[in-house]
């Protein structure tokens, strides 16, 4: 049987680095089916040669690449002799296979995970959130406590990855663990992104969420009404621990900033414009910027608890654990049978006091920061008070039309 084989190397312009150099892929070609894989090479664009295929310039880092270039090709054509003296048909995707296990070690999912995250978390601070790394580090410590009981191994090869290992992962977090549904779609979304992570790695990996369909369950998002805030507002006597807990919380409830974003605001990121006093600030988690006018009590709370040094964070936060457990016993003072965490104060932010009194959600999603509206929709809940007044309105639009039936 006559084979043919074939490596061809190219840039990836599409997807550049952020350090504006660009990734150098490898194609295999076995009997005209093909494959890529990364070769973890990069350069400048205008140093390829999209004719010879190869780095150009005389500069020493070059030069390193088309020996690593070199040694490649070498390295796949002696995976295909073995391959094909071996078994009768073979594959791009076994040259593949067999080439990156030869390099980089029989990778297993947990050390893939790994590699990961380490380089998640070295951008951490940069353009990517603490929260999502802990997000990832959580599958991680999941998936070293599971993948014993699956394969009564430490760890799991790549290869092994299917559909099965997905369902029985799946429902090892949801009986074993007992985990809520929607932290369960998070778990496993964020699986399915660390696989996704992999392929681009070059690491052959099988897509096992092919077909399998993942859904997050909606929950009725817990907000403070009114009266609830007139309650909370007028508490006395509070210990200092009690009172700042408070102050902090309503903070947010009338900005929408979370209690992350609320550690590091300082004197200079307020400005006095146009008779009002307005933050800006960059949501910690998303990057995005946000602006919020100050209402007469967010300003009041900030100039109860401001130094004069503009550079020092306004707010003395506790630990989000304190601040719920404080909270707790605030809504029982108030006598409250809803469960009160820090972040319903963005809810009643959302909920309360922006969409129930007509509030655009286009614009409220601008203060919250988020980068779709459908974030938005998920924590804007329809009040009744707020149907109430449309249909009020409603209601006063339509009474020609009752008048003259009366008639």
């Amino acid at each position: 049987m006559h084979h043919t084989f074939k490596v061809l190397f190219y840039i990836k312009r599409s997807a550049p680095l952020k350090s504006g150099l660009v990734p150098i892929f490898g194609r295999i070609a076995v009997n005209g089916r093909r494959t890529q894989f990364s070769t973890r090479l990069a350069l400048p664009p205008e140093a390829w040669d999209v004719v010879q295929n190869r780095a150009v310039g005389r500069a020493p880092e070059m030069a390193h690449i088309n020996q690593s270039l070199d040694a490649i090709r070498l390295e796949l054509e002696r995976c295909y002799a073995e391959l094909l003296q071996r078994c009768m048909h073979v594959t791009p995707e076994l040259v593949k296979e067999r080439y990156l296990r030869g390099r980089y070690g029989r990778t297993g999912l947990l050390q893939l995970v790994a590699n990961h995250n380490r380089e998640f978390s070295q951008q951490v601070g940069v353009d990517r959130s603490p929260s999502t790394l802990q997000k990832y580090n959580s599958v991680q410590r999941h998936l070293a406590q599971f993948i014993p009981t699956y394969t009564e191994d430490t760890d799991l090869p790549l290869e092994a990855i299917d559909q099965r290992f997905v369902i029985a992962f799946h429902g090892y977090l949801l009986r074993e663990l007992a985990l809520h549904k929607n932290t369960v779609w998070i778990y496993l979304t964020a699986l399915k992104h660390l696989l996704q992570w992999g392929r681009k790695q070059g690491y052959a990996i099988s897509d096992p969420f092919d077909g399998y369909r993942l859904r997050s369950e909606h929950v009725r998002r817990a907000f403070l009404t009114e009266q609830e805030l007139v309650q909370l507002l007028s508490l006395s006597n509070l210990s200092p621990a009690l009172a700042l807990v408070r102050d902090l919380y309503l903070f947010s409830c009338f900005t929408g900033l979370s209690f992350v974003d609320l550690k590091g605001i300082t004197r200079r990121q307020l400005s006095y414009v146009d008779g009002h006093w307005w933050i800006e600030t960059t949501r910690h988690k998303t990057g995005t910027q946000v602006q919020v006018r100050l209402f007469d009590i967010s300003y009041a709370i900030v100039e109860k608890y401001a130094s004069e040094d503009p550079d020092r964070p306004i707010f003395p936060v506790p630990s989000n654990s304190w601040c719920n457990r404080c909270l707790a016993r605030l809504a029982r003072m108030c006598g409250l049978t809803k469960r009160i965490t820090f972040h319903t104060a963005r809810h009643t932010f959302a909920t309360t006091l922006t969409l129930s009194h007509g509030m655009p959600i286009e614009a409220i999603s601008k203060l919250l920061g988020h980068q779709s509206i459908r974030t938005t929709q998920i924590y804007a809940t329809i009040t009744r008070s707020h149907l109430d007044r449309e249909m009020n309105r409603l209601s006063q639009q339509l009474e020609p039309l009752a008048a003259r039936w009366r008639q």
